[in-house]
Parts: C-alpha cells; sequence; structure tokens
C-alpha cells in the first residue's frame, strides 16, 4: 500500500435502538479502525476532515477521512521498518510522525514528507505532540531498557514493571522547522501522557504513570518558557487522578478521579494553576471521560480495570454516556448511543470525545466484529433517556 491510495464508499447511516439519534458510521473495512486517544487533537480546522489509524493489509498507518466525500486517503507507508506513533497540528495542517527514531512532517495539502530531527543515541521515542501555535512538538525520550520485551502490557491501569524499575525519561521540545532539540525536564520515573495546551504554546501537562491505586501523584505542568514542573489537582486525599485533557480554552484540565478501593468515580476540572477546581461524583461509572467546557461530558460507560483492593465491582454499560453540568453537580447519566464495543483491545476502546464545533460525538467500537468509527449527534441531551441504575 502506497501514500496518497484512496478507498471510497465506506459510510452508512443507522438509527441508534436506544437514543432514536441518527449513527454515522464513517469506516467499514476487514481490519480494525480506530481513533486517536480521546486527549489527542484528530480534527483538521475546516472540522470536516479527520485523522485516523487503520490497519489494512497487514499495515497499520494513518488516513484521513473527509466526511463530506465520505474519501478515505492514506498518509503513511508503514512497511518501512520502525512503525509509526503521529500527532496532528491543525493550525500547520500536518501530520507529524516517528519513524524508527526519526521525526517526520507530513503536509496534508501535498502529502510531501520531510525529516525534522533525529532522536540522539539509542533513547525510545514517545509519541510527539504538536504545540498551540504549530511551532514545536513536545515529545518523551526514553532510556533503553536491557532485556528484549521489556515494555510489557498493561497491567491495572499501567505497567507495574516499568512503574517499579522506571527508566530515565526526558521531555524535549523540538522547533519543527529547524530540528533543534532541547531537553525541557527530565527524570528517572514512569511519564507518560505528555500533552500540550490547545491555546497556550508554553504549556503542557504529562502525568506519573503506573498503577492507579499507587501513583501518589498524576497530573503534572511543564512550563516552556521557564521549565518550571509542579503538581495540578494536588492528590492529598485518598482519589486516584486518571485519564487527563486539556479543556478547550486551554486553561483548564479534565480528570477522572474515584476513591482508592472503591468502584465509585468522579469528573472534575481544575485550572493548570490549580485554581477554579470543580470535583463531582457520577451517579455512573465510565472510564474515559472527555468535554469541551465543563458544560457537558461524555462517557463510555466501560468499567476501571480491576484493581487489587476494589470489592464492589463496577457495571459495564454498553453505551455512550452524557452527563450535563446542572450548576451545581452533573446530572444523571443518558444514553446517547449503544456502542456495545468489546473493549478486548486498546483499538476497541471507544475514547468518545465530543467535537470541536460540540454538535457530535466521535466513538470507537468493535461491534461488527472490526473496530470502526461512528459518530452522533448530540442534539438537546435532556432529551435522552436517563440510564437505569437499576438495571443489571
Amino acid at each position: 500500500m502506497s501514500v496518497g491510495r484512496i478507498f471510497k464508499g465506506e459510510q452508512r447511516r443507522m438509527i441508534d435502538p436506544t437514543s432514536g439519534r441518527e449513527v454515522l458510521q464513517l469506516t467499514n473495512y476487514l481490519g480494525h479502525s480506530y481513533q486517536f486517544y480521546f486527549s489527542d487533537p484528530c480534527w483538521l480546522t475546516d472540522a470536516c476532515s479527520l485523522i485516523f489509524r487503520s490497519q489494512r493489509e497487514n499495515a497499520d498507518d494513518y488516513y484521513r477521512c473527509d466526511l463530506d466525500t465520505g474519501l478515505i486517503t492514506q498518509l503513511t507507508d508503514s512497511s518501512q521498518p520502525g512503525g509509526t506513533r503521529g500527532c496532528l497540528s491543525p493550525i500547520r495542517n500536518c501530520l507529524y510522525f516517528s519513524l524508527g527514531n526519526t521525526l517526520r512532517e507530513i503536509d496534508l495539502a501535498t502529502l510531501e514528507d520531510r525529516p525534522i530531527c533525529e532522536a540522539p543515541g539509542t533513547v525510545e521515542l514517545g509519541r510527539p505532540a504538536a504545540s498551540a501555535d504549530g511551532s514545536h512538538l513536545f515529545t518523551l525520550y526514553v532510556e533503553p531498557r536491557g532485556s528484549e520485551g521489556f515494555r510489557q502490557a498493561a497491567r491495572d491501569g499501567g505497567s507495574r514493571d516499568l512503574f517499579e524499575n522506571p527508566p530515565l525519561t526526558q521531555i524535549v521540545r523540538v522547533n519543527v522547522e529547524t530540528g533543534r532539540q532541547e531537553v525541557l525536564f527530565e527524570d528517572r520515573n514512569y511519564l507518560s501522557h505528555l500533552n500540550p495546551s490547545p491555546t497556550r504554546p508554553e504549556l503542557a501537562t504529562f502525568c506519573h504513570e503506573g498503577p492507579w491505586e499507587r501513583v501518589d501523584q498524576r497530573i503534572w505542568g511543564l512550563d516552556g518558557n521557564t521549565n518550571k514542573v509542579w503538581p495540578i489537582r494536588v492528590q492529598s486525599d485518598d482519589h486516584s487522578v486518571v485519564a487527563e485533557h486539556w479543556l478547550e480554552d486551554g486553561e483548564r484540565i479534565g480528570f477522572r478521579s474515584h476513591r482508592r478501593g472503591t468502584s465509585g468515580t468522579r469528573f472534575g476540572h481544575i485550572r493548570y494553576d490549580n485554581e477554579v477546581h470543580v470535583e463531582c461524583d457520577l451517579t455512573a461509572y465510565s472510564r474515559h471521560f472527555h468535554t469541551l467546557d465543563g458544560s457537558l461530558v461524555v462517557g463510555d460507560g466501560s468499567p476501571v480495570y480491576p484493581l487489587p483492593d476494589i470489592v464492589n465491582r463496577c457495571q459495564t454499560w454498553p453505551y455512550i454516556l452524557l452527563y450535563s453540568w446542572t450548576g451545581e453537580a452533573y446530572g444523571d447519566a443518558r444514553i446517547l448511543a449503544t456502542h456495545g464495543s468489546t473493549f478486548n483491545v486498546n483499538e476497541a476502546h471507544c475514547h468518545p470525545h465530543i467535537t470541536p464545533d460540540g454538535r457530535h460525538v466521535l466513538y470507537t467500537s468493535d461491534t461488527t466484529g472490526y473496530s470502526n468509527l461512528y459518530l452522533v449527534e448530540i442534539g438537546d441531551p435532556l432529551e435522552l433517556l436517563e440510564l437505569n441504575l437499576d438495571h443489571t
């Protein structure tokens, strides 16, 4: 397969049996197609096209889907050695990805590909993430481990091996025009989820990853102008904090929290300077939450990874759920769509997010046997059915 190849005619429309909302299925291929992690930008500035990943003809590559025509265009060629880990810079209309230890740029208008820089030595290159103004990429350089296959599959919300034997990790900023690399921060810790603010080019967050019940402080802020690092949503209580993302204002960070050793859950958001802190209990659990501005939250209905001390097991709901802010708390969960995904592999995680225009939710589901992308209109959330918590 080659860059620029076009796939046609995969869209189909259906009516969700629970909510009555129209659902647009965007992909339909005999291989997993799945969206970016919910915290990562995937929409181009015209909001009519998005970038996603798809496993086609025994390769895993990036593609662009144009909603108006339904056309799907291949953007990368993973038949080259090294694999790809990438991000979108909407303001530059470019896709950035790593090929081996080289960071590369694809101009989405021309599909021209150029190298930006190469990571030094034998460090493992993390996923890049673009600054708000598109001038720089943030990424991780991770100390290589001695044993082959050291990176194990995540257990209990994170790799216990990496948590207990953390590698030296550097947060690096790369100038996309010159390729200049500068180390902003380094720590011998399991660092992950490096997310730049969508409006403040100097700001980013990262996390201390690991088993959620053992991480003392999850979210950290980074100022690229001063190299200052500080904790965000200080974990001085008995709640674990996970799954953070920036709100659209680029000032606040949304997150999920749950009391250690229980199955209850909260959603909250807080400014990067730890001001304006909102955090509320929710009536129904979800593993991943997303919001644009805090007024409406979408969740995936899935349970937390089983933690060692949890006695009360979480109920799994096969729905995309909406929670509306009432002025003092989030209201009862309402059913937007029946996703029915298995969550058996990472590609089948729903990772729902509200689209930048606030009108739809994009999510992934493997209800057809392979993961595909779906778009459902939100409409008036208060018209939707409330989730029946007594149903088993």
